[in-house]
């Protein structure tokens, strides 16, 4: 197992909040099915696998068409994620591996949302132009109510 701490694999603050507001803001984007800022967590050829579904999208364009069919399918309905347990590596000075858990939950306005997704993200973070970015995320799910559209 990896050591955290003062050696060469230590996070600093600095890059620890700015990583967890990037988990943050990828959240509320996917939440809010904002293609945009959604595709903007990844890099230009940054990619999302859900390996139990089949499912691997790579580059922004993708990622956001991939969006705007999520939010389509939802129609009303709301979507929330909480993520916890965040860990973060470094790799290098540009490069961070981050694993944390997710619970995601589906509702109908005005009713409390239920827990439909409980699984954990495996994350490769890089720095580019002074900002992190997902470069490859791999979604392992326990347990998911999420069904991918048919791939063309």
């Amino acid at each position: 197992m990896t050591r955290t701490g003062d050696g060469p694999d230590r996070v600093s603050a600095e890059a620890y909040t700015a990583i967890q507001n990037l988990y943050a803001r990828y959240n509320w984007c996917s939440d809010a099915g904002d293609a945009d800022g959604y595709a903007a967590c990844f890099t230009e050829d940054g990619e999302l696998s859900l390996p139990g579904v089949g499912l691997h999208i790579r580059g922004r364009d993708d990622l956001r068409e991939f969006k705007r069919q999520d939010k389509a399918r939802r129609g009303r309905r709301i979507r929330r994620h909480w993520n916890s347990g965040l860990w973060l590596v470094a790799i290098d000075a540009q490069t961070m591996r981050g694993r944390c858990y997710l619970h995601g939950y589906d509702g109908t306005p005005g009713e409390a949302p239920v827990l439909s997704d409980i699984g954990a993200y495996e994350d490769t973070i890089v720095r580019r132009e002074g900002e992190w970015r997902f470069a490859k995320r791999v979604i392992t799910m326990d347990h998911s109510a999420f069904r991918p559209p048919p791939q063309s």
